[in-house]
């Protein structure tokens, strides 16, 4: 049973570049043979980081890739606000393609990113996670919505911007599960999702 609390941190140099050496492992082995075949053993031997001072940071695999996760979704939205940096003064119409783009891109690039948050199970701490990461990505949307010409108001109850990036989000789920990858057909139906959802809820 996966345990949803990680044990602990690492604090000092030598355990967080121990950390760092899994973390690069884990994810080689992950595209290798997949999530299903890796084991906190495997890592280990890979890594060469004891299995013991593994434990000490994730109880299991899950942990680990949960933690592998919530890197690339802090990545993930990176990429979204520096998009949104470029394109101040925009319609939004025109943005929501490029942002789609630009998050769609960062997950064909970082193949361990798609196989962990578009297509592995996730438990719940894992998806409550990403959740908060999601509406993070929502606040940068809803930054870069007042910067375009004229600025756009996502309101926050519902919350608009967090929705939108969960409809879009979902589109790319379901495009990794059908080609393991991002084609040019999802993004477009992601960014039509996005911009019905918005021409329905924003002012005319």
């Amino acid at each position: 049973m996966e345990t949803s609390i990680r044990l602990r941190k690492p604090a000092q140099a030598r355990t967080q570049d121990r950390v760092a050496r899994a973390i690069q492992a884990a994810e080689k082995l992950l595209i290798e043979i997949g999530p299903e075949e890796v084991s906190i053993p495997d890592i280990a031997e890979a890594s060469g980081v004891p299995r013991a001072s593994l434990y000490q940071f994730y109880a299991n695999k899950h942990q680990l890739f949960s933690a592998i996760a919530e890197i690339h979704l802090a990545r993930v939205a990176a990429v979204v606000k520096q998009g949104g940096e470029a394109l101040r003064g925009m319609k939004w119409r025109d943005s929501v393609p490029l942002l789609v783009r630009a998050a769609s891109d960062y997950y064909n690039q970082n193949p361990v990113a798609g196989i962990l948050i578009l297509g592995w199970p996730m438990s719940r701490a894992s998806y409550m996670a990403q959740e908060v990461t999601i509406e993070n990505i929502g606040d940068e949307l809803r930054h870069i919505f007042r910067a375009f010409d004229p600025p756009v108001e996502l309101a926050s109850t519902p919350d608009v911007a967090t929705i939108v990036t969960e409809l879009a989000f979902a589109c790319l789920k379901y495009g990794y599960y059908r080609d393991g990858a991002i084609s040019e057909d999802i993004m477009e139906q992601a960014a039509l999702a996005a911009t019905g959802y918005l021409e329905q809820v924003l002012p005319r």
